[in-house]
């Protein structure tokens, strides 16, 4: 409970965070079973669920929300969930339902690390390219921004 009171878990993070616990806590007791630990991890997992403590659907919202605040792009957004084992269709899914103009969030980022740009500057814009690209926008986007720039 303490867990979710915190913040906001996916149903993998509080699985890996569970099974991290349960191992430390019964680490010297051979009696028990590693099977129905899991089992019984699972179990709680699926109560969690079935009372709407954590929603991945949820969860991937939310994060999505975060990062493009932070200046992120898609790329690396759903990089970062995937990382966190989450599924890639329901990440897939959830962004479709998003309308977060990438290119804007993608320009203001371009214009705080160049606030002096030259578009004669070849040297400026393969920085330029490089650093989007590493914020994780997709190259058509780069380019759209390059242009508004």
């Amino acid at each position: 409970m303490q867990l979710l009171a915190q913040r906001n878990h996916s149903s993998v993070e509080l699985k890996q965070k569970l099974s991290l616990f349960y191992a430390k806590k019964y680490a010297d007791d051979l009696t028990i079973d590693n099977n129905a630990l899991s089992s019984l991890i699972d179990t709680i997992i699926q109560y969690c669920i079935s009372h709407c403590w954590i929603d991945d659907i949820h969860y991937i919202g939310q994060y999505i929300d975060m990062r493009s605040r932070k200046g992120y792009g898609p790329n690396r957004v759903i990089g970062e969930l995937k990382q966190r084992g989450l599924d890639s269709t329901l990440i897939k899914e959830v962004f479709i339902h998003k309308n977060i103009n990438w290119c804007e969030i993608g320009l203001i980022q371009a214009q705080k690390k160049f606030q002096q740009f030259d578009k004669k500057n070849f040297q400026q814009k393969a920085k330029l390219f490089q650093f989007l690209a590493y914020r994780g926008f997709q190259q058509d986007e780069i380019n759209q921004i390059y242009s508004l720039l």
